[in-house]
């Protein structure tokens, strides 16, 4: 008998025990915006090898590699709580060993920060960053009657040189049903710009999805000037074929924002030293 009560309780005990609730923390603190500034970086040059070292102010932030075009660190897009004022970039660049070549550097600037969220675009080797400011104002909709995303455009887009801006974009889409049109989302986005305000892009249920979760998919993007004359790129290595250039497979969700980012430069004489990328983040 003693046995057995012996066992109940020590049952009643690890009950009692498991039952307690045992609070987990984590170090958090408010960011005081009065002193911070929340800073994205992206790389934007339009060739250079992977970065893996990013210092901010001699401080070590991040050594997560990262390819070009992308937003650092590539495994996971965050903003860095920065001073406002005057803060200094570092940024170690890896060799590129693919055709163009480009040597192993260390990339050095400097930003001024006012108040806010930024994205950082270092767009050029010898300069420094181009900061643009992300909006978290996203238009009003009606979250049960509108299923639409929030679109801004910015363009980082050279010449074939790959110094001399290219100029003004249009960016347009296009759902992925049978004779659709192009859509304006952003237009005349000069270099080094983002479009003043979000573009409210009406998602539609393309795939025939039921039910569906408010994410259209296959969109469309492309490239054109001001006159609404579609961006012509090198379809060969080995020849100067053109042919209207297109972006496609994209996806897009209910109530998200984006900032779809154009990059890299034209062709020479045939698509093998051309690049162009684009791109997106969530800038809330």
């Amino acid at each position: 008998m003693k046995k057995i009560k012996f066992i109940f309780f020590a049952i009643f005990g690890l009950a009692f025990v498991s039952c307690q609730t045992n609070e987990i923390t984590f170090p958090m603190s408010t960011l005081d915006v009065n002193k911070y500034a929340e800073i994205r970086l992206l790389n934007v040059i339009p060739y250079t090898g992977s970065s893996d070292t990013l210092l901010f102010n001699g401080v070590n932030s991040s050594s997560v590699t990262t390819s070009v075009g992308s937003y650092y660190p590539l495994s996971s897009p965050k903003y860095f709580a920065l001073l406002l004022g005057q803060d200094s970039i570092s940024l170690h660049f890896l060799a590129k060993t693919t055709t163009p070549t480009v040597a192993a550097f260390t990339y050095k600037g400097s930003m001024t920060l006012t108040k806010g969220k930024w994205s950082a675009f270092i767009s050029n080797a010898a300069q420094n960053p181009i900061l643009l400011q992300d909006l978290d104002n996203v238009p009003s909709t009606d979250a049960w009657a509108d299923t639409v995303c929030f679109i801004r455009v910015a363009n980082f887009f050279y010449q074939k040189d790959g110094v001399t801006p290219y100029g003004k974009i249009t960016l347009m889409a296009k759902h992925n049903i049978t004779g659709a049109a192009w859509e304006t989302v952003a237009s005349n986005i000069d270099f080094g710009t983002i479009s003043s305000a979000y573009y409210i892009y009406r998602l539609k249920n393309t795939a025939a999805s039921k039910p569906w979760g408010g994410t259209e998919s296959s969109i469309t993007f492309g490239i054109f000037d001001s006159n609404g004359v579609q961006y012509q790129s090198f379809t060969s290595t080995t020849t100067s074929v053109k042919a209207a250039y297109t972006n496609t497979a994209w996806s897009l969700g209910k109530g998200r924002a984006y900032v779809i980012y154009l990059n890299g430069k034209e062709g020479t004489t045939n698509s093998s030293d051309q690049v162009i990328r684009l791109a997106s983040y969530s800038p809330l």
